[in-house]
């Protein structure tokens, strides 16, 4: 027995030393309600933010349903960005422009978008929600080196997420104090296309010429399948101060990927819903990795004050994990956001994000949620090292 132990031990580490294992991005809108208050969210979490934050927040007043909320983002420059669309809305801009505009996207931390659409209800300790998310990053040495395949540690391709978000959360008092304590279970279907530097060059050859940036994406590997995440959570209500916890991606969330070219498993999904059963298995292992983090959030009552302004201040840690491991620098880890809302209506947001940074505005009448924010975030260990800037503005329909 022992010795049929001992083989199978030795097949199991044998195959995990040969299996080489790559980040997955988190399934996570880039919301500009958080990014713009420098991306703190843990320790205030409720409403539609509580479904991709800290699942405590299902059990915090109000409750809220969100019939639609889209998102849509683009990774690049603020300033530069606004600058290159002035030209080319003046007449002035050139190709030449627009190229050079790109080469100093990709050479200072990236370019890319994104976008989001989800439906869901959170309140009285119950929530359900799902999303569609796209998010696709492509940097390089230079426009020629460019990628998007997170194999050569240039961006992360092209990725298509539908998740389904459903969990509960539990208020208690102890100690005269209220806390929320909640989980969830998140399945995912994800479709992750690989844009090595031959299809992301002629990607952006095509961007430049005005011709269809997807019909160079046929040849492309492209990974597909399902992961399940659990995520975990705690809000403790103290007063004026809220302290909160999650484990988001608990153990980290494994994709158990096929593959296949892109243009495969496109015809396949347009044509009968489903994926490809030609592909192979990927041999390789994509993760989400587990994120912890903790924060605090200061919101004095002010009374009737609060009609006309009422200010919150947060400051939280995330990616602890990679923190204590030394595989980040503290200032990455780190978030403090200041939020004021004026009137009821117009809110203010602005914040420190990973050492940079980010402002944002709201503005909400009767059932509708319209905010906008200018971010940046850090990709690398260091500050400095990747920093990916980028703008991103929301859309929501909920009462």
């Amino acid at each position: 027995m022992r010795k049929y132990l001992a083989v199978l031990l030795l097949l199991a580490t044998g195959g995990m030393a040969f299996a080489t294992s790559y980040n997955e991005i988190p399934f996570i809108p880039m919301s500009p309600e958080s990014l713009g208050s420098g991306g703190s969210e843990i320790s205030d979490a409720r409403g539609w933010d509580a479904l991709f934050t800290n699942p405590a927040g299902f059990s915090r007043d109000p409750s809220a349903f969100t019939l639609s909320s889209s998102t849509a983002w683009v990774y690049a420059r603020p300033d530069q960005l606004v600058n290159l669309v002035g030209q080319m809305a003046s007449g002035a801009s050139s190709s030449s422009a627009l190229i050079n505009f790109m080469n100093n996207q990709v050479t200072a931390g990236g370019i890319g978008a994104g976008a989001s659409w989800g439906i869901g209800y959170v309140g009285g300790g119950l929530g359900l929600g799902a999303a569609l998310v796209l998010d696709s990053v492509l940097n390089g040495p230079s426009l020629l080196g460019v990628a998007g395949d997170p194999r050569t540690g240039n961006g992360n391709g092209l990725t298509a997420t539908l998740g389904f978000i459903g969990g509960l959360a539990i208020p208690f008092d102890v100690a005269g104090f209220k806390v929320h304590a909640g989980g969830d279970v998140r399945p995912m279907i994800r479709v992750h296309t690989l844009l090595t530097n031959s299809v992301a060059v002629s990607m952006l050859n095509a961007l430049a010429n005005g011709n269809d940036v997807l019909a160079t994406l046929g040849t492309a590997p492209a990974l597909y399948g399902v992961g399940i995440g659990i995520d975990l959570g705690a809000i403790a209500e103290l007063g004026w101060f809220t302290v909160g916890l999650t484990i988001r991606d608990l153990g980290g969330t494994q994709f158990r990927y096929n593959t296949a070219q892109f243009d495969v498993v496109e015809n396949t999904l347009s044509s009968s819903l489903q994926f490809p059963t030609t592909g192979s298995l990927a041999s390789d292992q994509w993760v989400i990795p587990m994120d912890i983090g903790i924060g605090t959030t200061f919101h004095p009552d002010l009374g009737t004050l609060a009609n006309v302004v009422d200010p919150s201040v947060s400051v939280e840690m995330r990616n602890l994990v990679g923190a204590l491991a030394g595989q980040t620098s503290p200032w990455t880890v780190l978030h403090i956001g200041l939020e004021t809302r004026l009137f009821s209506f117009f809110t203010l947001r602005t914040g420190l994000n990973q050492g940079y940074l980010t402002a944002g505005a709201g503005v909400k009448f009767l059932v509708f949620d319209l905010n906008f924010a200018v971010f940046t975030r850090e990709l690398g260990v260091h500050v400095g090292d990747k920093p990916l800037s980028g703008m991103t503005i929301d859309s929501s329909i909920r009462w």
